[in-house]
């Protein structure tokens, strides 16, 4: 009877790794399909980071800063004291997808996927057990009634170079929506501190933008008037990663509908890198405010942190992306806003997957918005046609019925000075 169970136990083990290895066969394939989806989406620039990671350059360069954070560790171990763990896990598991092929792409192998696996029973077996715990009087601390924030990966959640699993992964962050255990707090008010707050300082970073807004947009218009006479003040993006907005949605008018589509910007910072003659001479104010009042801002200490003025011209469609990763939120202060840009108009921020976690936002000036980039999105405007942007006092003619925001990169409020110190030896500015 014995020997009949351990063949039962056998095959059934048989049949359980043979469904998974075909299930990870449709999910690498599906994952393939999503990167060619993000590659026909990116630019033709070999040095961005999100659209060319799987470059030799890029790989070549991780290895070599994955190295010198494991001497730097061992060198410095008190400055890394608190690491999160899961940096180690999705460090070994990009290494271990690193095959040096030809033509240097990524390829999926089955192993972190069934590390995955083992990880998630591995959770689900401490849940039961916590429960059980609670339920034989042998609780050691209070549990929270809130339910806890879901945590990556969520679905429509796809960074295209570096995932860190388990931190929180909400598409939208509203602060008037939110609770103030909710990491996001951090960033859009100052809170008291206590003994039990995060060891990351709580300082409004988005609060300080949100009430410098006439400042920095002053400071924007000036600019820009003063410099009429250049052609190009703002450097367009690729084209490949915008097109023109659909003329379907309420849109009749002839000039509105032949707009020229454009996305172009000015850098503060770009990867990581200060761009000292702008930052000085076009706008000192603006990043004084940033580089004093912002101290959650990513630029300059990691490569995935940047800051730029970003101008959508009328009918113009960012198209559907994913951010290179998670382990930062990105904040919108709206500077210049035409008319139509509501959530129920044609002009809006769209965050999430639709039909699952979508968030629709239409930007209005001095309110900032922040959102999880590392899920799928995409930015279109409408706007007024040129006419009616000359001729509504509350906007400036001089645009033509663009609509500017100022977009500047957080790190991820859960990431402790010890994460983000290694984080940025991983990626330093300039990747």
């Amino acid at each position: 009877m014995l020997d009949v169970q351990i063949i039962v136990c056998i095959l059934c083990l048989g049949v359980t790794l043979w469904w998974w290895i075909l299930r990870h066969q449709k999910t690498a394939t599906a994952a393939a399909s999503a990167s060619n989806r993000q590659h026909d989406n990116g630019c033709n620039n070999p040095n961005c980071l999100r659209c060319h990671s799987s470059s030799q350059h890029h790989i070549k360069a991780f290895q070599a800063n994955a190295t010198m954070l494991r001497r730097l560790v061992k060198l410095e171990p008190d400055l890394f004291e608190g690491m999160r763990k899961e940096i180690w896990i999705a460090i070994e598991d990009m290494e271990r997808n690193f095959f040096e092929g030809g033509d240097g792409n990524i390829r999926p192998e089955l192993f972190p996927s069934v590390r995955k696996l083992v990880h998630g029973c591995f959770q689900w077996w401490q849940t039961e057990n916590s429960d059980a715990t609670i339920k034989s009087g042998r609780r050691t601390h209070p549990v929270s009634s809130c339910h806890p924030a879901p945590t990556s990966p969520q679905e429509g959640q796809d960074p295209t170079v570096f995932s860190l699993p388990g931190l929180e992964a909400i598409p939208f962050h509203d602060a008037s929506q939110c609770r103030n255990n909710c990491p996001c707090m951090r960033l859009w008010k100052s809170l008291p501190r206590s003994k039990n707050s995060p060891p990351i300082t709580v300082t409004g970073d988005i609060e300080a933008l949100r009430s410098n807004y006439p400042i920095i947009r002053k400071e924007l218009l000036d600019f820009i008037s003063s410099n009429q006479h250049v052609s190009k003040p703002f450097k367009p993006f690729d084209p490949k990663v915008y097109t023109h907005a659909s003329s379907a949605t309420n849109q009749s008018n002839n000039s509105r509908e032949n707009a020229n589509p454009e996305w172009s910007s000015i850098y503060l910072y770009q990867q990581g890198i200060r761009q000292s003659e702008t930052c000085n001479t076009h706008f000192p104010q603006t990043t004084n405010i940033l580089e004093t009042k912002c101290p959650h801002i990513m630029a300059g200490k990691c490569g995935f942190g940047s800051i730029y003025f970003s101008r959508l011209e009328r009918n113009t469609k960012v198209k559907e992306h994913c951010g290179p990763t998670n382990i930062r939120w990105r904040c919108h202060l709206p500077l210049v806003v035409p008319k139509n840009t509501g959530p129920t108009s044609s002009s809006c921020l769209c965050v999430g997957l639709p039909g699952v976690n979508e968030t629709r936002v239409g930007w209005n000036e001095g309110v900032p918005i922040l959102f999880d980039d590392s899920f799928l999105h995409s930015a279109v405007h409408h706007g007024e046609s040129e006419a009616e942007a000359n001729n509504d006092e509350s906007s400036d003619g001089a645009l033509g019925g663009a609509r500017i925001v100022l977009i500047v990169d957080f790190w991820h409020p859960a990431l402790s000075e010890a994460d983000r110190t290694s984080l940025g030896v991983l990626y330093p500015p300039g990747s």
